[in-house]
């Protein structure tokens, strides 16, 4: 793994976190916890302790913050609707 790869994945990590904390807070109106608000700098702190071990294809890393990122934010668009108060 390049440098050039380190940094455009703490590009795409550092994205993903700015949409986790604009949009629902100001679209959905509520509030995150703090491990979903920053689980994509988790995910590049998984990367950086486990680059070495695994092959040298950084997509999979890409697709994980994408599909993480995603994944919150419709559990949390759909969990007003499952509240019963």
């Amino acid at each position: 793994m390049s440098l050039v790869d380190d940094v455009k994945l703490s590009t795409m990590a550092a994205a993903c976190t700015l949409v986790l904390i604009i949009v629902p807070e100001n679209i959905i109106h509520s509030q995150l916890d703090f491990a979903s608000k920053y689980s994509p700098i988790w995910i590049f702190i998984f990367y950086l302790f486990l680059k070495n071990e695994t092959k040298n294809n950084i997509l999979p890393w890409y697709f994980l913050m994408i599909y993480a990122t995603a994944g919150i934010l419709i559990l949390e668009a759909v969990n007003p609707f499952n509240s019963t108060t």
